[in-house]
């Protein structure tokens, strides 16, 4: 990368940035999320920031423009991927700078970026002089040669976080994972700075809670992949890689390297999760690792089970949120072919239509019965079936009473999860024709769903 990369690459995001929009998208949360409390609300928000932005699946969503000048294969791609990542993390930080009244501009908001970057890589004395520097800045104008020379050395080390070593199979579902946790992290420590300045306690709590997340992570990562297969020389070589470049406490480091050469059971990883956040973070990660190779095997889908049944999470509730795994995918097709997950996701929004088929075949009369009995979704599909166009509100209608339905049905208690309604489009497939929404008839025809 060109020199100064980092320093010219957060000032183009700080003059991209909206001060009022960012305002804005947090009081929508607010009062989307009345019931979360005042020391809670932020942490809530860096969540669902995260997802927000793509960081939580492993694809940081940059602007269309930045995919079509970034079409090549291999660094192209790669550094493409990581300024997007920087960005949404620099974003982050400044919106969280104003949602605890430090809304700050210009070359401060710089610095102050500067900081939060390298306490995340564990810098503490740059991050330290940095913050000594910010009296003498003018806020606007040229920087001076200090702040450069500081910005080279945070440039130098927030390198060794972009995945510039080739993309293997096996690697690239727990770099993607620690980008994650490395984005929630920066979160945490630009909350930490901005209310209580240069706290390195604060700030050690919040790294050590990274680096047992990660901890986690790479053993259920490791455990994900013997199950499917034996490790050869090649993948031992590359996740031992990947946990000596974590940055791990060398004692987890030897740990884990031993754990290559046995397998880690369900059991075993489960029982070291902390909180229910916990579970549900590494859940979503492992099912999003077993679908970056292209392939979700039946020996990973036992694994993930497995996982899930001893953290006490219900095959339901597993579905939904593989199912949300999938929808998110869908809804960004032009990364798949960067991230190799296409054919995981065609190949798991079959099994899902294949369950669906089965549950809504054996209860087909039941579920028509009572459409028939609820005489306004009667109308409300009968006049879709005729390719009629209904209002947002009486689509939204249709929707909720056919979920209410499907609720009743022990088989279908997917649908009784929030988020259930995901499904939908896969429901009104497998309707009669006579209640079948034209749109949905179509696109059976053209086998396209």
């Amino acid at each position: 990368m060109d020199k100064n990369w980092l320093f010219l690459f957060l000032q183009s995001c700080i003059r991209a940035f909206d001060n009022e929009d960012a305002f804005v998208r947090l009081e929508n949360f607010k009062n989307e999320n009345p019931d979360f409390s005042s020391d809670g609300m932020i942490r809530r928000w860096v969540e669902h920031r995260m997802r927000q932005t793509g960081v939580v699946y492993g694809t940081p969503l940059a602007s269309e423009e930045t995919i079509a000048h970034h079409t090549a294969k291999g660094y192209a791609q790669r550094r493409a991927v990581f300024l997007a990542l920087i960005k949404i993390e620099a974003d982050l930080a400044m919106e969280i700078g104003c949602a605890v009244s430090h809304c700050t501009s210009g070359l401060i908001r710089l610095s102050e970026l500067l900081i939060c970057f390298a306490v995340l890589r564990h810098e503490f004395k740059l991050a330290h002089r940095l913050h000594d520097l910010i009296p003498s800045i003018a806020q606007d104008g040229e920087p001076d040669k200090a702040l450069l020379k500081l910005s080279k050395q945070v440039e130098k080390h927030l390198s060794h976080q972009a995945y510039m070593s080739g993309n293997p199979l096996l690697g690239l579902p727990i770099h993607n994972s620690f980008n994650y946790v490395d984005a929630k992290t920066l979160g945490r420590i630009a909350v930490s700075y901005f209310e209580n300045g240069m706290d390195e306690a604060a700030f050690g709590r919040v790294l050590d809670y990274r680096d047992r997340e990660r901890e986690l992570l790479l053993r259920a990562m490791i455990g994900l992949t013997q199950a499917d297969r034996s490790l050869g020389v090649g993948s031992r070589r590359v996740v031992a890689k990947q946990i000596k470049s974590s940055h791990l406490p060398r004692k987890v480091r030897k740990t884990l390297l031993r754990a290559l050469k046995e397998p880690i059971e369900p059991l075993a990883v489960a029982a070291v999760v902390e909180d229910d956040r916990t579970r549900d973070f590494l859940l979503e990660q492992v099912i999003l690792g077993a679908m970056l190779d292209g392939y979700f095997s039946e020996k990973e889908s036992i694994y993930i089970g497995d996982l899930a049944g001893w953290l006490r999470v219900s095959p339901e509730s597993l579905a939904l949120l593989e199912t949300q795994v999938v929808e998110f995918y869908e809804q960004h097709k032009a990364y798949l072919d960067m991230f190799t997950v296409g054919t995981a996701v065609r190949s798991y929004r079959q099994r899902m239509a294949d369950q669906l088929q089965k549950a809504i075949s054996e209860n087909l009369g039941m579920i028509v019965g009572n459409i028939k009995d609820t005489k306004e979704l009667t109308e409300l599909l009968y006049r879709a079936s005729l390719g009629e166009r209904l209002s947002k509100e009486e689509r939204k209608k249709m929707g909720s009473q056919l979920v209410n339905i499907l609720r009743t049905i022990p088989s279908l208690a997917i649908f009784s999860l929030p988020g259930g309604a995901l499904l939908l489009p896969l429901v009104y497939k497998f309707l009669p024709d006579g209640l079948k929404p034209k749109a949905f008839a179509k696109a059976k025809r053209k086998n396209i769903i």
